[in-house]
Parts: C-alpha cells; structure tokens; sequence
C-alpha cells in the first residue's frame, strides 16, 4: 500500500479538508508537532529547501486516534503550495493496518474534497408558455 498521498493545496487547506473527513470517519487528531509554531521563538530560521531567509515551508505531525490500540503517526509536508502526507512507517512505528487504510481512505476524500468543483444548484426558473 502506497502510505502518501499529494495535495495542489497549501498546508491550512489540506489540514481543513482532513480534520473534517477525519471527524465525518469518526476518526480524531492530535496536532503532535507544528514547524510553524517551534519558529515562532526565532527570528530568521533559513529555509533548507529555497535557501531564502525566512523559512515557508510547514511540517507537521498528527497523531490519527480510531478504534486501534495505537494511533497512525501521520506527517504533513508543504512547501510552496504543494502537501505531502506520509504515514510513519519504520522500526519502531508500524501501524494498525486497518487504521491505516482508514487513514487513507480519508486523505483520499480530502483531495477530492479539494480537488472537486464547488456545486452550483441551479435556480428554477418558470416555464414561459
């Protein structure tokens, strides 16, 4: 199983559209790690990826709570308008395989939740005779 998905969408976007799946799933987050907030304390932090000054680049870390005895270690990747979401997968983390699946099922949604056009009802109009 692929354990990534990709977002044209900025980190706050991908964050909104995942938080509401997740709940809609019954699933729940735990903000674990903000990159935004530990930069917050300094001023000039360099950014490794575009070498400018002030780092844009956001990375986050959830922590993805369902009915498993573990939650899936999920990060969060943006630069430059493009989110990555990863589950962790390593030696010490492997996650519930059904959590997971749940997992992605639902960042699957949240891009097409994105993704999708916004629906445009139509306003009646009467039938001129």
């Amino acid at each position: 199983m692929n354990a990534s998905v990709w977002f044209n969408a900025d980190s706050a976007t991908v964050m909104s559209a995942a938080l509401a799946v997740f709940a809609r799933r019954g699933l729940y987050m735990v903000r674990s790690f903000d990159l935004r907030s530990a930069q917050a304390a300094h001023a000039a932090c360099a950014c490794p990826h575009h070498g400018t000054a002030q780092c844009t680049c956001q990375f986050v870390v959830l922590l993805i709570y369902g009915d498993a005895a573990q939650p899936v270690v999920l990060t969060v990747h943006c630069r430059e308008a493009q989110t990555q979401a990863n589950i962790v997968r390593d030696v010490t983390t492997f996650p519930d395989p059904r959590l997971s699946e749940q997992v992605m099922a639902a960042l699957v949604e949240a891009a097409l939740d994105i993704t999708a056009p916004p629906l445009v009802a139509a306003a009646a109009t009467p039938d001129a005779h």
